[in-house]
């Protein structure tokens, strides 16, 4: 599975649609000894608005969408949201949220410094050569050879990293998409309502499905339903072999207490939604188009 001599072949990035499971694959896999969560677990700035993956492909986002803009601005707009919304953020919990949590500010500040200076060079690999500086710096400190980042976005723009990011594995977790939509219509960022929220389930499943057919062996589809409930036993393997990793106590002991059915909220939405059969018939539309795109897809028709 693992290409010797692919510079990214250490990074593993998990993703979805949201609320999917991308965390607990993260944490579970940190209890491994060859396995490091990223800090934060979603550094937010690869796959973000202006974010490395952008500058990479100078792409325009947001208000500059419609503006030409120059290498040099590319550049400016990363730094800022590097050092001010990435690098400390509000947190959900806990005192601190952001980069701050695993790198130190001057060590930040020197790879950015490198990755300006190179950026004149050569502007193809320079925001690659940034991210590797990162990763080795989280690797130095956790002491493990592999890395993992949980952003559940990764997926979304998966076939982008994977030219980018030579050598990196995903891991694509999938989770009963109306279990999604009660989750994710409580979050600020997300849709508003459970009609809105079919309508950003299926263009996210979508996008993540095509992605994952294109990527072929460097991704793993798991069922959050099944790791935590129904193939418990057979998915964990899976993920492990996936990664060509062993067992070990510590990640089987935290597998065994953690990685529970009562740590996984299920069927909320059947209280919330107005009209049940008409949502139940909407979703299940959607996963018969899922279906269309890849028949494996583990979601329940």
């Amino acid at each position: 599975m693992s290409r010797v001599g692919e510079r990214f072949s250490d990074v593993i990035l998990s993703g979805g649609t949201g609320r999917s499971g991308t965390t607990i694959i993260g944490k579970l896999l940190s209890r491994h000894s060859e396995v490091g969560l990223s800090r934060p677990s979603e550094i937010k700035m690869l796959t973000a608005g202006n974010g490395l993956l952008d500058l990479h492909l100078r792409r325009r986002v947001g208000r500059y969408r419609r503006f030409i803009i120059s290498d040099r601005v590319h550049l400016e707009r990363f730094k800022a949201r590097l050092f001010n919304d990435w690098w400390e953020r509000d947190p959900k919990v806990g005192e601190i949220a952001g980069l701050i949590q695993g790198i130190e500010l001057n060590e930040l500040q020197a790879i950015y410094e490198t990755l300006r200076i190179d950026w004149k060079k050569s502007r193809d690999t320079a925001p690659a050569n940034f991210f590797r500086s990162f990763v080795d710096i989280q690797q130095e400190v956790s002491g493990k050879k592999m890395w993992i980042d949980t952003t559940p976005i990764n997926l979304f723009r998966s076939k982008e990293i994977a030219a980018f990011l030579p050598g990196t594995r995903f891991i694509h977790m999938v989770r009963d998409g109306r279990d999604v939509i009660a989750s994710v219509v409580r979050e600020r960022w997300g849709p508003k309502n459970y009609e809105e929220g079919l309508v950003w389930y299926r263009r996210r499943m979508r996008r993540n499905l095509i992605n994952s057919k294109w990527l072929g062996d460097r991704v793993l589809t798991i069922s959050l339903e099944n790791l935590v409930i129904n193939q418990r036993l057979e998915s964990f393997s899976r993920i492990l072999e996936f990664l060509e990793i062993p067992n070990e106590k510590k990640i089987q002991a935290y597998f065994d207490s953690k990685v529970l059915p009562e740590n996984v909220r299920r069927g909320r939405w059947r209280d919330e939604v107005e009209d049940v059969n008409r949502f139940n018939d909407r979703y299940f539309e959607i996963v018969a188009e899922l279906k269309a795109i890849d028949a494996t897809v583990p979601l329940s028709s």
